[in-house]
């Protein structure tokens, strides 16, 4: 595990990660104090790695509104989000995500697979299990109810799921 203290930012990506990475052919395509975008053409997937224990929301819609531009420009069929960086929940931003980010990249450029990693705290995985009920509930109908989305460990497992 990588750690930059001065900035505030940290990666979580082990070597493990690292070399499944390489293997499917992955390049930084985007990156600020906020995230990083990576994406393998071969496989038309894309990995957005949060930096920050705590991303305010205007921050979080700038670097998914980032990423659909590169999905724009090079196609997805499978997008990774690894937000194994945060230690800070908040649903307002988790219900932005879900209730219009999914479902434009869905109807935009038919974005049907994601795969999430989070920290190993069970409080922010319960808040995580929480916040998607209520999604749920606010949103019966929304086509983000249908997509192919998983929880993985590692990030061998997102890609290769």
């Amino acid at each position: 595990m990588m750690q930059g203290f001065g900035n505030s930012t940290f990666s979580e990506m082990t070597a493990d990660d690292q070399r499944v990475m390489q293997e499917q052919g992955f390049v930084t395509q985007y990156e600020d104090q906020t995230g990083k975008i990576y994406v393998s053409q071969r496989t038309q997937t894309f990995i957005c790695e949060i930096l920050l224990p705590y991303m305010p929301i205007e921050d979080f819609k700038n670097l998914l509104l980032q990423k659909g531009l590169l999905i724009k420009q090079f196609g997805c069929r499978k997008f990774i989000f690894d937000k194994r960086a945060i230690r800070g929940f908040h649903q307002p931003s988790m219900e932005w995500y879900y209730a219009v980010w999914k479902p434009k990249m869905q109807e935009k450029f038919g974005l049907q697979i994601h795969r999430k990693l989070f920290t190993n705290e069970e409080w922010f995985r319960k808040c995580v299990e929480v916040g998607r009920a209520e999604i749920r509930r606010k949103y019966p109908n929304s086509i983000v109810h249908q997509m192919d989305i998983k929880m993985c460990e590692t990030m061998r497992e997102a890609i290769n799921t």
